[in-house]
């Protein structure tokens, strides 16, 4: 020990004499942050933080889309809806993207209006990264019950939806400006894009709000064919489609499947699997999914094509704005017709003189087909507890489980330790 405490003391002495100051430069140079020739690198930011945090496989594995054969326990606890705050895959790949693609939305959207002064007004990149951080508030506010921003007092998730509205409605006031201002037809087009995305954004935010103006307000204004998707690649470990390697990259890597859930077997190409089951990672048998509806390796078959590393996933389209609209003025022979219209792409008969509730059952039905795997559903399930008093989540018996074992109670995400450990409104 002597020895020891002799060695520690000389070294320490012997650098007490040096300076150890190290230079650490940053991969930006701030100044660069104040120089408008990198606004576009700003913004392409925000984008490509946002398409990996689009990531539905938790949210689909936390409701009823999906049932977990992960070997891991903590995937486990997802599907249990039993998630305690010091979950790692929680925090990692949901809660931490969520927050990360919150924070650089609202810090470039105020650095490009100082930067930009009063031509940000009709700026179209302002205006896309507002509607991307619309949405990710409207994420947010769908998943988690509540949460601080930045250090702050948790927010509930009526808040954040409202937050939501409010960047939408920014991002639609600075693309029409940004269309007004120029006679280029890109330019034109792209803040035509820009403004439908908001504006499905904005009526999605307003019906779980259930804000029935809003709503229509936004919705009705949508083109039939709009259509705005998050884009994956092969090349980046980060920004692939999730869904590849869960199921389409070997039985050893599936994951999940619809057995046990109220999408197996529907014979619906929009929720598409093949007859027979696959071996999973827990070494069961069941029934994997392939690429439904929203997702560019969408085939309109039944058995469906595989997920790929590539594949994009649809974020926002006329489509969600006309159900939308269907859900938020309920009962007329116009909704009954769409309805119908959607019940024949999966071989189901058309309704005939429903009753409200008839009609409000089958565009449910419908809404979960066509957005299947697409990150709506634990929205619905929230909203339709909340606005209808309708419990749509799994309860009961967990499917095979252990005997007694059954789902938990949780309807949306806690917030995580690390976030009570790290914000002071927490500590006593």
């Amino acid at each position: 020990m002597r020895s020891s405490l002799a060695i520690a003391l000389a070294t320490t002495l012997g650098l007490s004499g040096c300076d150890l100051r190290v230079s650490n430069p940053g991969a930006i140079d701030p100044a660069a942050l104040q120089d408008v020739r990198y606004i576009n690198l700003m913004v392409n930011g925000v984008i490509g933080e946002f398409q990996p945090m689009f990531s539905t496989y938790y949210q689909a594995l936390f409701t009823d889309e999906l049932y977990n054969h992960h070997v891991y326990f903590e995937e486990r606890e997802i599907d249990l809806r039993r998630i305690p705050e010091t979950s790692g895959t929680y925090n990692v790949f949901l809660f931490t993207p969520m927050h990360r693609a919150r924070f650089l939305a609202d810090r470039i959207a105020s650095r490009l209006r100082n930067l930009l002064g009063d031509s940000a007004a009709r700026d179209l990149r302002l205006a896309r990264v507002l509607a991307y951080g619309g949405y990710t508030y409207t994420l947010m506010g769908e998943a988690l019950c509540e949460t601080p921003i930045n250090l702050s007092r948790p927010y509930r998730s009526d808040e954040l939806l409202q937050m939501a509205i409010d960047r939408f409605q920014q991002a639609i006031a600075v693309a029409e400006a940004a269309k007004a201002a120029t006679t280029v037809a890109a330019v034109r087009n792209g803040a035509d894009s820009v403004a439908n995305l908001a504006r499905v954004g904005a009526a999605r935010a307003a019906l779980n709000l259930g804000n029935r103006t809003l709503v229509l307000q936004f919705a009705a204004a949508v083109p039939a064919n709009f259509e705005f998707r998050v884009w994956h690649s092969e090349n980046s470990s980060r920004e692939y489609n999730p869904f590849s390697n869960r199921f389409a990259e070997g039985a050893s890597n599936v994951s999940a499947s619809v057995s046990n859930t109220p999408f197996q077997g529907l014979n619906d190409p929009r929720v598409p699997h093949p007859p027979q089951t696959e071996r999973t990672m827990n070494g069961a048998l069941a029934f994997v999914p392939n690429s439904p509806s929203a997702f560019s390796t969408y085939t309109g078959t039944l058995p469906g094509g595989e997920f790929t590393r590539s594949a994009s996933v649809r974020l926002a389209s006329g489509l969600e704005a006309r159900y939308i609209r269907a859900e938020a003025e309920g009962l007329s022979a116009d909704n009954v017709a769409f309805v119908n219209q959607r019940r024949a792409i999966g071989g189901q008969a058309p309704l005939t003189n429903p009753t409200p509730e008839q009609y409000l059952a089958a565009l449910r039905e419908q809404r979960a087909r066509d957005f299947f795997l697409n990150g709506q559903r634990l929205g619905d399930l929230r909203r339709y507890k909340r606005l209808y008093n309708l419990n749509l989540f799994p309860t009961g018996p967990y499917p095979g489980g252990v005997a007694g074992e059954t789902y938990g109670d949780q309807e949306c995400w806690p917030i995580t330790l690390a976030e009570r450990q790290g914000n002071p409104y927490y500590r006593p």
